[in-house]
Formats: structure tokens, C-alpha cells, sequence
């Protein structure tokens, strides 16, 4: 789209009384709620506002750029604020906690989660700055900050993303059955740990579920994967220097 003067840009706009930036994307979310991001289109989007999907794109832009910005807006207060004295630690912890109960409000956005992070389309400065922050206050050393960074951003995401992993959308009870009859014929001789573990580990364990965390949370294992992940950081610290 070419640049253009402010009376000459809004003269060209296809406008639609009363609609905003921030109605089209609470329209957005609630569409990706109610129907599963494989039916989202800007299409549909349009009719269930009644407008043209032009208005949309100048509004706010194209299909890529309204994802981006249903992501920013689920996330919006994932980011704990600073307490003085509050241990790193604890910090970390609520982060998880919160980006995780984010995606949980709003399930059916987790598969946009990861790619929206690559894309960077609406990078979360923010969050970064929080983390690198959080990050240096532990001691982990300078050079090492970008990688440090790299492992809590991809863990952050992908507990959340595997946790809430979208759903088959056809025929989703025979899927089910399906599931639960190849766990039943596992054959004890070439998998003795699964078959003995099975009743703990079925609907509970990843690959082996038929629902997501969406209607079976994993809340246990959630905080054992943020206590390791924090206990990693810890090993990874350069140890205090000797008087």
C-alpha cells in the first residue's frame, strides 16, 4: 500500500461506521473461539461484522497480521510485573503460570503461538526485555544471554503449544476410540514400563491422550516441567567466586 497524506489516506478508506482496530480484533478472537483457527478466514471474519473484508485489511492487515494481533492480545498481561526483592526464581514461575493460563482462556489459539514467535510479525519487546532482564539479575553471564534466552522462550512456548495441540476436527469420537483401543492391544512383552504405567500414563501422557489440556489439564506435570526447567538454570549459573 502506498504512503499517503493523512485527509488523502482517510478519504480512500473503506470505512465502516462505529468499527475499530480493537472491535475487529475482539471479533477475531472470538471467531477463532468459537469455530477453531482451521475455520478462520478474513472472509468470514467480514460477514460476521458485516463489512468488507477491505475494511479489515485497513484496519489492520492482512490474514498473517490479524493473527499477529489476536496472539498480542491473548498474551497482553502474560508478563508478571517486578516485585522489589522477589526472588528470580519466583519471577520465572509466575511467567509460566500466566502465559500458560493466557493460552488456556483462549485454547484454540495455542497452534498460532509458536509460529507467531517466528514470525515476528508483533514481537513482544516487552516480554524479551523482561526475560533478559530477569536472566542478568540471576547471574547467568553475558555471553551466554541470547542462548539462556532462546531455552526459556522455547520452553515458555512449548509445554503451552504440545499441552493444547489442536484437536482432529472430523470424525473426532472415532479418533478417540481409536486411541484408547491401540493403547489397550500394547503388548506387555515389547513394552513392559507403558502397559504397566498405563493407567497413570493414558489420557495424562503425551501422544498417549484423546483429549487435550483444554478438557484434561496438566497441571502436576506442568509444575514439575517449570521446576526443572528453573533447576536447570540454576546448574547452568557460573559458581559464586571463592574469597
Amino acid at each position: 500500500m502506498s504512503r499517503q497524506s493523512a485527509p488523502s489516506r482517510a478519504r480512500a478508506a473503506p470505512v465502516a461506521v462505529g468499527l475499530s482496530r480493537e472491535a475487529i480484533l475482539a471479533a477475531a478472537l472470538a471467531e477463532i473461539d468459537g469455530k477453531g483457527l482451521a475455520a478462520f478466514s478474513l472472509r468470514g471474519l467480514a460477514r460476521s461484522l458485516g463489512v468488507n473484508a477491505s475494511v479489515i485489511v485497513w484496519h489492520v492487515g492482512n490474514r498473517d497480521a490479524v493473527v499477529a494481533e489476536v496472539i498480542a492480545l491473548v498474551l497482553q498481561d502474560s508478563v508478571p510485573p517486578r516485585i522489589p526483592g522477589q526472588p528470580w526464581q519466583d519471577w520465572l514461575r509466575s511467567l509460566f503460570t500466566r502465559f500458560r493460563d493466557a493460552v488456556r482462556r483462549h485454547p484454540n489459539t495455542a497452534p498460532l503461538i509458536g509460529a507467531d514467535a517466528v514470525s515476528n510479525l508483533r514481537p513482544d519487546l516487552a516480554l524479551v526485555e523482561a526475560v533478559l532482564s530477569v536472566l542478568a539479575e540471576a547471574g547467568v553471564p553475558e555471553e551466554r544471554l541470547c542462548e539462556t534466552y532462546n531455552a526459556i522462550q522455547a520452553a515458555l512456548v512449548g509445554f503451552v503449544t504440545q499441552e493444547l495441540a489442536r484437536m482432529p476436527t472430523e470424525d473426532l469420537a472415532s479418533w478417540q476410540a481409536g486411541i484408547q483401543a491401540n493403547l489397550a492391544r500394547a503388548d506387555a512383552a515389547r513394552y513392559p514400563h507403558l502397559v504397566r504405567l498405563l493407567p497413570r500414563l493414558a489420557n495424562r501422557a503425551f501422544i498417549l491422550r484423546w483429549q487435550n489440556g483444554a478438557s484434561a489439564p496438566m497441571d502436576s506435570s506442568f509444575e514439575i516441567f517449570v521446576n526443572c526447567i528453573i533447576a536447570g538454570l540454576e546448574a547452568s549459573l557460573p559458581a559464586p567466586a571463592r574469597d
